[in-house]
């Protein structure tokens, strides 16, 4: 027969030994959950870290884009800049050359007039009769030789050359107005002439030119 306190002992040890057994298995399940949140705050941690560098790179993309926009900027600016010098410069170049071009124009429209002015000389008086006209031109220090004289239409040209006299080294002139060189004149006349019947003397320095004018014929008209 099973002694009754050997049972009791074999229940006490067993209630003691699954009392253990559960204990241990708490702990285990308590371990796990210890190590599942340290797991969890772990990864916690590590999406913390990845999000913070995350956007430490979306930072430094967005500083990196702004700077190149900033760079752009300063480029453009800088462009804009030089080119706003170069047209300044374009202008000043532009203006410099048209103020030139006028001060060019001055002095050419100054030369033609005194050239023009020049070619009016020798000085003529123009006479007309009944029957011609009369030109007297002064030609002083020319030669009958170097006097040419053409008649065209109703205009007459007269052509002389005057001979520069030699001049001394030691000279310096403080005005010169004598006419030197080649000069022509042209004069309108106030009516038609018979050019075949031109005449011209020189004499005294003066060049008289006689051109008999073309009778016009008179038409009467007969009155009924």
């Amino acid at each position: 027969m099973v002694d009754k306190d050997e049972m009791k002992e074999k229940m006490g040890d067993i209630k003691s030994s699954v009392s253990d057994k559960k204990d241990d298995v708490n702990d285990s399940i308590n371990e796990m959950k210890e190590n599942a949140q340290d797991k969890s705050d772990e990864m916690k941690e590590k999406m913390g870290d990845i999000k913070s560098s995350v956007s430490d790179k979306k930072d430094d993309v967005a500083d990196s884009v702004n700077e190149m926009k900033e760079n752009a900027q300063d480029k453009s600016d800088e462009m804009q800049e030089e080119v706003g010098k170069k047209r300044t410069q374009a202008e000043k170049l532009l203006n410099d050359i048209m103020n030139a071009i006028k001060v060019k124009q001055v002095e050419v429209g100054k030369t033609l007039s005194d050239y023009t002015t020049a070619l009016q000389k020798p000085p003529a008086d123009i006479m007309e009769t009944n029957d011609s006209i009369i030109l007297k031109i002064d030609l002083p220090a020319v030669k009958k030789e170097n006097i040419e004289i053409g008649i065209a239409g109703e205009s007459i040209d007269i052509m002389a050359k005057f001979e520069e006299e030699s001049e001394d080294e030691d000279i310096d002139y403080i005005q010169k107005e004598r006419s030197y060189g080649e000069t022509k004149r042209t004069i309108k006349l106030p009516s038609e002439i018979k050019v075949k019947e031109a005449s011209a003397k020189f004499q005294d320095s003066v060049l008289t030119i006689k051109l008999p004018k073309i009778e016009k014929e008179i038409h009467k008209i007969d009155i009924n």
